[in-house]
This record gives structure tokens, sequence and C-alpha cells, in this order.
């Protein structure tokens, strides 16, 4: 079953961050120029939800594009793992990569930046 009465755990390449968070409602998909860019892909992760780090707080980094977000990786292995608001230092959205075993049958919530995909995929 898929939903909040669940959870889910994940961590990054090398395994120094690990976390838990409640099972997610949906997958969101980010065409943005910055997440493709930081993925090499469109960015697909979690609805934002409140994060609980098991381990790895000390070499989890976070980028400031200046945009309003943030972007939190592993130091270490350098794994991109969390997407969040500045300053929001709990709810935060997750990165479908990052999850050890993501629910098969999350529904596709919103696509954000429509107008900055380019024509050379379809997510439907």
């Amino acid at each position: 079953m898929f939903g909040n009465n669940q959870t889910v755990t994940g961590g990054c390449l090398c395994g120094a961050v690990r976390f838990t968070a409640p099972g997610p409602t949906r997958f969101d998909v980010c065409h943005c120029d910055d997440c493709r860019r930081w993925h090499g892909a469109p960015a697909v992760g979690v609805d934002l939800t409140f994060v609980t780090l098991l381990q790895g707080g000390s070499v989890l980094r976070w980028y400031d594009g200046g945009k309003g977000a943030e972007r939190g990786f592993c130091g270490l292995c350098g794994s991109s793992l969390f997407y969040r608001r500045t300053g929001d230092n709990r709810r935060w959205s997750i990165y479908h990569g990052s999850l050890d075993d993501p629910p098969g049958n999350a529904p596709l919530g919103s696509q954000h930046f429509l107008g900055q995909k380019p024509g050379t995929y379809s997510i439907k």
C-alpha cells in the first residue's frame, strides 16, 4: 500500500548519510534548468515530508543556488538526496533515486517548470 501509513528509508551511494521519512503520497517531477543540471535529467522526488536523519548529519552538505531553494547532497560521495526551501530545516523533498525501496504504485503528482522541459523526453 502506498501512502503515509508506511515509512521509507534511503541514503547516499557510499552509505554515510541514512534517513527515514513517512511514506510519500506522490512523486513530483521538476524540469527546470537547475534540476536537470543537478541530476543530468529531470528531478523526480517525493512530496515534501519530515525527514529524520539516522546518520551522516556531519557530512550532509547543502548547495544554495540563490533562488530560494537548497539541494542536499553527501559531502563524501556527492549523491544528491534532498531539496528544500531555503532555511526549512525539516520539511524536505527526497529524490527518488536515494530511496532504498521506492513504492512501485506511487502516483505522479505535479510536473514543475514544463516551459523549461526540452523536447527530448516525455513523462505522462
